[in-house]
Order: C-alpha cells, then structure tokens, then sequence
C-alpha cells in the first residue's frame, strides 16, 4: 500500500453522528429528512455507499434541514466520494461542511488527505495544521500530520506528530507502525521494533506490524527472523507492497 493510499485509509466517516443526527431531526417534526439520515446510516453500515450517498444527497438539497445536521451530511457523502477516488466531489462536500462550521478538525483532516492526494501539499499540511490546532487531543489529527510528514521524508517532525498521537490513543495499532517506520527511517531499528512488536501484541494479525518488524530485524542483521516476518506479512495481505525505508 502506498503512503498516499494510508492517508485516504485514514479518512474520518461522519456516520458516527447520525443517531444524535436523526433525533433533532424528528424533534423539529421533519420527518423526511430523520428518514433519510437513518435510510443513509442503514445502508453505510451494510455496505451501501451508493444508497447512503443518495440518502444524503436527498438531506443536502431539501432546503429544510438545520446547518448543523448539513455539516453531517456534507462531510459523510465527502467522505463516500474520497473512499471512491472522486476527489473534486469529496472537496467541494468538505469545503461547504468547513463553511457551515469551520471550527470542525475531522472535516480538516480529511480535505488534507484528500488535497495530498490531488498534490497539494501545501493545502494538505495547512488543513492538517489547523486540525491539530483545532482539537489538539485527537489522535487522528496528530496521526495523519505525522504520515503526511513521513511521506514528505521528514521522519524527525513525523516522530513528534506520533508521539503526540501515541499519548492520546497508546494502544493504536496504526499509529504505533507508523512511529516504528519513521524510526526505521531515522535509523533506529531498536526502537522501531518495539514499536511494531507493541502493535503485534495488540493486533496479532496486522499485516502492516509484521512486515515493519521483520525490515527491523533485518536491520539489525537477524537476516531470518526478518525473512520471516516479511513472508508473513505476505500472508496476511498478498497486496501489500513491501516497503523499502531510505534514509532521509
């Protein structure tokens, strides 16, 4: 997987508002509307991202639905167009939840993995900026500055965004691989083994944490333990990519 890819991967869905969503719905009587954020809700959780897409869509162009349950709609059916690669749809749905309520930090720090992905870095590390600016104790803001950091081949800022991460949410898998990969780009391969190890004990089956740990051992010259890990990374992910950090 690319470290463009994991940054999309990390992408915020807004669907975890919808019941609080649906109840001011029915409390201002339109019935309509609670109808269609549940019919959105029900769909996105078995699968249906073109229902959900359509159910929002019906909430965004009502003209009756409240600006704070707007912002919710517009940033879930942005966040269906950026899993879907539909980028220019997927900002224009983030720039107009930002409009309605710019102090929201996820809507940030999607439009910033959605601007890195259409290469703007410079718009991408200001969203994420004013996320981690914005809430200050999310770890995903923290998290997807850091990735965006290391993938620019800054492993020393990207270190600092994990710590920041890994203090707020200590038992993340993710964010735990990502600080052993930029420990392994800032040649301490000691270190990055703790790390993917830590992620190994919380997450037997992440494919992410074997293939880190076994570039750690290789690093530090156990040739076979590496061998190992590294085959089954493969194992458990055939897709994934086999990262080759460089130093900086």
């Amino acid at each position: 997987m690319t470290r463009k890819g994991r940054l999309l991967a990390a992408a915020v869905w807004g669907f975890w508002m919808c019941a609080a969503a649906v109840g001011a719905f029915a409390a201002g009587a339109q019935e309509q509307a609670a109808k269609d954020y549940a019919e959105a809700a029900k769909a996105m959780s078995s699968g249906d991202t073109a229902g959900a897409s359509k159910a929002l869509s019906r909430i965004i162009e009502s003209g009756q639905t409240p600006p704070a349950i707007l912002v919710t709609a517009y940033f879930s059916r942005g966040a269906i167009y950026h899993a879907k690669g539909n980028l220019d749809a997927a900002l224009s749905d983030y720039d107009r939840a930002i409009a309605l309520r710019p102090d929201y930090g996820d809507v940030y720090v999607n439009r910033g993995n959605a601007r890195y992905a259409k290469g703007d870095k410079t718009g991408a590390v200001a969203d994420f900026d004013k996320a981690v600016e914005l809430a200050p104790f999310s770890a995903l803001a923290s998290n997807n500055r850091g990735y965006f950091y290391l993938a620019e081949g800054d492993p020393i800022k990207a270190t600092a965004d994990f710590d920041r991460a890994l203090n707020l949410s200590p038992k993340s898998p993710e964010i735990l691989c990502n600080r052993g990969m930029a420990r392994l780009l800032r040649d301490d391969p000691q270190g990055a083994l703790l790390d993917f190890q830590a992620a190994i004990d919380i997450s037997p089956q992440n494919a992410m944490a074997y293939r880190g740990r076994g570039l750690a051992y290789d690093a530090l010259g156990q040739k076979a333990r590496g061998a190992a890990d590294l085959a089954k990374s493969k194992e458990l992910d055939p897709r994934l990519a086999d990262p080759t950090p460089t130093k900086k």
